[in-house]
């Protein structure tokens, strides 16, 4: 192994650590974001070198002997667990107690999921989001001609009821499977595969909680762990680069 390698695995750890750095200290900043799920890299070895001993002092009794030459981030996973729940004010304040995402929609008709339910009503009547993306609703009653007194009752399937008249049904969706979920950012998700709908099957989507909020799964503790241990392999690696550069430096001199 020359000087070159050791300067590129070490830079291939400043890489990974960076990266990571970035997940946790997103996840820090969405502790009070309502539905957000945590984030955890994952890393991978990159390709691993063979060795002798031509090239190092190996023992005699050495077997095959690899050198690593780096590692990079292999993806980046969401913690899908259920945040804490948390009791409002709001009629049409949603937590969902299982596996189900809210369908919202933005201004070109695209379909996006999300677990932040604090919705609201907006001047046409629609039932919208905190940035104004409409809520998908199996409507029985346009929702412009709701009713604009009586109680609003929201049941735990998602029926809409406003005094007397069920105006419709506020659906649930979720992946086929979970890795098709793209997170897009302002905690929404595209789902790329076969999207499934509580609107003729209401098993495993679980039940909406009308008057609470669902929180961020973010463990703070964990997370503040996270970013020590993180910065402390940053600072690692950093100093390894700076010895291997000092120690390039020192032999060019000899050179000359």
């Amino acid at each position: 192994m020359n000087m070159s390698q050791i300067l590129s695995i070490s830079r291939s750890g400043l890489n990974a650590y960076q990266r990571e750095m970035d997940v946790v200290s997103n996840n820090l900043a969405n502790v009070d974001t309502l539905g957000y799920k945590d984030k955890r890299t994952t890393f991978q070895e990159l390709l691993n070198n063979g060795t002798n001993a031509n090239e190092v002092g190996l023992s005699q009794n050495a077997g095959n002997v690899a050198i690593n030459a780096g590692l990079n981030v292999q993806q980046v996973n969401e913690n899908l667990s259920q945040g804490a729940f948390k009791s409002t004010a709001g009629t049409y304040d949603l937590a969902i107690d299982g596996e189900g995402y809210f369908g919202v929609r933005d201004g070109a008709n695209n379909l996006y999921l999300t677990r932040d339910g604090s919705f609201r009503r907006d001047a046409d009547g629609n039932l919208v989001t905190s940035k104004g993306m409409k809520v998908e609703v199996q409507s029985n009653v346009p929702s412009s001609q709701w009713p604009k007194n009586g109680e609003v009752s929201i049941s735990t399937s998602g029926y809409v009821s406003i005094g007397n008249v069920r105006v419709g049904r506020i659906l649930l969706f979720r992946p086929q499977n979970s890795i098709d979920m793209t997170d897009i950012g302002n905690n929404l998700y595209r789902c790329d595969g076969n999207l499934i709908s509580s609107a003729n099957n209401n098993a495993g989507f679980g039940q909406i909680n009308q008057g609470f909020v669902e929180l961020s799964n973010v463990d703070v503790a964990d997370t503040m762990s996270k970013m020590i241990i993180t910065q402390r392999a940053y600072q690692m690696n950093s100093k390894a680069l700076q010895s291997t550069d000092e120690m390039m430096q020192t032999i060019n001199k000899f050179t000359e």
